[in-house]
């Protein structure tokens, strides 16, 4: 078992003094150790982690690490997809403590995921305790947090109504475009009382934050995104304008190859990650980068856990100079940060899932500044886009 450090202390406290909390410590910190070390506290003889699938190994390690001492408590760590099948068979085992790591998958008030963790037949419910993790509770507006404080008793009214107070609604397209800056401070306050969140500058102020830019470069080919299109209507269907998306992305990747090459030949770095959505660009980028005798492994959706597992382990010790990944694959239960400085080829519709990407290069043990390049052609469409998802970061880091 390691030496926890006296915030990580806090948040056990914290949560083993609830049957109902959220902790939402920002990425790299390190909650599933607090989770972990409160469920010990609360003498927990059973424990139940729902995570993303890549994420299992990691809550296996995690527990064992640092559970204090005595035999480890029996702990189902179930995939998402795999705990809402058991749910809707029947199979609703009641655990004296409930972990949905990744909480902001459990946002859709609709969704089977979301009443297998917050419904009234839930496994939240039926639960001793339930503590949500997500360093970024809501990645896209206020809304996203109606089923959590729903369940916990901190809202009584309905999720219409919710929406109506708390976003910007459009009644006409039946779209939320976003949150209400006025109505901020009061979601604060609710979310206060059942959650405790700590920023990386709250725990360990002399660590240096993420410091995003704009990479401009001139691509290969005039790709483009079209004008006019709605940037809320392609967060909710994140696969429309594929076929130009990953044109757009195409012709980012030659000149971000030879800006990649020269920062590694002239030993300006030593190693970085590039991040994207689609595989065609990341794929096409590897083998680039290979060609160019820069040592490159690509991690997607398909990249089996031991594949995985190898690929990170050459990372950290230094046999790789690059891992270029996608958003998702390489936003949870993964450290890179091995290295210091990361691309964006392209992002992802929704904002936080590109801070969660970002924050992979992160640690408590480096005081390094990572810095993120995020490749843009300046004029463009895709250029004003991106713009726009930068700021709803900011935006979002307002709320919690």
């Amino acid at each position: 078992m390691l030496t926890p450090r006296p915030y990580q202390i806090e948040g056990r406290d914290f949560l083993a003094s609830r049957t109902r909390a959220l902790l939402a410590d920002e990425m790299r910190v390190g909650k599933s150790c607090q989770a972990v070390m409160a469920a010990h506290k609360l003498g927990a003889q059973s424990i139940l982690v729902t995570c993303p699938a890549i994420a299992i190994p990691h809550w296996h390690r995690e527990i064992e690490k640092w559970w204090p001492s005595g035999p480890l408590p029996k702990a189902q760590v179930l995939s998402y997809n795999i705990a809402t099948h058991l749910w809707e068979v029947g199979n609703r085992k009641k655990f004296d403590v409930f972990i949905p790591d990744e909480a902001h998958f459990a946002k859709n008030p609709e969704a089977k995921r979301t009443k297998m963790v917050y419904g009234k037949t839930g496994f939240g419910q039926s639960s001793g305790a339930i503590w949500p993790l997500s360093g970024t509770p809501a990645p896209k507006h206020a809304a996203e947090l109606w089923p959590m404080l729903k369940a916990f008793g901190v809202v009584g009214m309905d999720y219409q109504s919710f929406i109506e107070r708390y976003c910007v609604y459009d009644k006409w397209a039946d779209k939320i475009r976003g949150t209400k800056q006025a109505m901020i401070p009061e979601l604060r306050g609710l979310l206060a009382t059942v959650m405790l969140r700590r920023t990386r500058k709250d725990v360990a102020p002399e660590m240096p934050g993420i410091d995003f830019q704009f990479l401009e470069i001139t691509p290969t080919t005039a790709a483009d995104l079209p004008a006019g299109i709605d940037t809320e209507h392609l967060e909710d269907n994140p696969t429309s304008l594929q076929a130009e998306r990953i044109a757009v992305a195409q012709s980012k990747v030659l000149p971000l190859a030879k800006n990649i090459d020269f920062a590694i030949s002239n030993e300006l770095l030593k190693q970085g990650v590039v991040f994207g959505w689609h595989t065609e660009p990341l794929e096409h980028l590897t083998r680039l980068l290979n060609s160019l005798n820069i040592k490159t492994e690509l991690l997607t959706g398909k990249t089996t856990p031991t594949q995985r597992e190898r690929i990170q382990n050459n990372f950290r010790n230094g046999l790789t100079q690059v891992i270029t990944g996608n958003i998702m694959s390489c936003g949870t239960a993964i450290d890179l940060s091995s290295a210091s400085h990361g691309w964006f080829i392209e992002l992802d519709w929704v904002s936080g899932n590109n801070v969660q990407a970002a924050n992979r290069l992160v640690s408590m043990m480096k005081k390094e500044k990572v810095t993120i390049d995020v490749a843009t052609v300046p004029g463009t469409i895709d250029d004003g886009v991106q713009q726009v998802l930068m700021r709803r970061v900011r935006e979002l880091s307002q709320l919690y």
